[in-house]
């Protein structure tokens, strides 16, 4: 019995097999580290839950901060503001510069007094009833980047870092 492939004469090129073999494994490794950004919450909401949403201040500090470590750009975001041992019928908070320059603010509930906005932030006034007041901004950043905010009850200043992916 002869074999019907015999008579084949089928050129190999190694190189060629061994960059796309090389090429099959980078690709690998970029998809991976793709599901595993987004599980971690890289690529925007979501994620393995408190990798992304972020908690500073608290009774304390008079003040807490919850917010996203990493937003996309123009996408819509929150930021939630938290005042302790509230006593004065109004509340200030004041935001740096990057916080009015870098991201549009598209509501604020309950929906401040009067806003001021000044060379170096912008001033936010609220009516506060009881122990505690709570504010929450709905936001959209405006370009992408490093995005450093400064917020500022009056007795404590509490700086964040979040990033904005294009």
């Amino acid at each position: 019995m002869t074999n019907k492939y015999e008579g084949l004469e089928i050129q190999e090129d190694i190189n060629l097999a061994s960059k796309t073999w090389t090429l099959q494994r980078i690709g690998w490794v970029v998809m991976l580290l793709i599901v595993i950004s987004a599980v971690l919450g890289f690529t925007g909401g979501g994620g393995v839950a408190g990798i992304n949403n972020m908690k500073v201040g608290g009774e304390a500090e008079g003040m807490q901060l919850e917010y996203e470590r990493f937003l996309r750009w123009e996408a819509p975001a929150e930021f939630k503001v938290t005042l302790f041992d509230v006593q004065a019928p109004e509340q200030q908070l004041r935001f740096s510069k990057d916080f009015y320059e870098k991201l549009q603010v598209e509501q604020v509930v309950p929906e401040p007094k009067e806003v001021q906005v000044g060379k170096d932030y912008i001033t936010y006034t609220f009516n506060s009833e009881g122990d505690e007041a709570r504010m929450i901004f709905y936001l959209k950043p405006q370009q992408p980047g490093q995005l450093q905010v400064a917020v500022d009850n009056g007795r404590k200043k509490i700086t964040l870092s979040q990033f904005v992916y294009p």
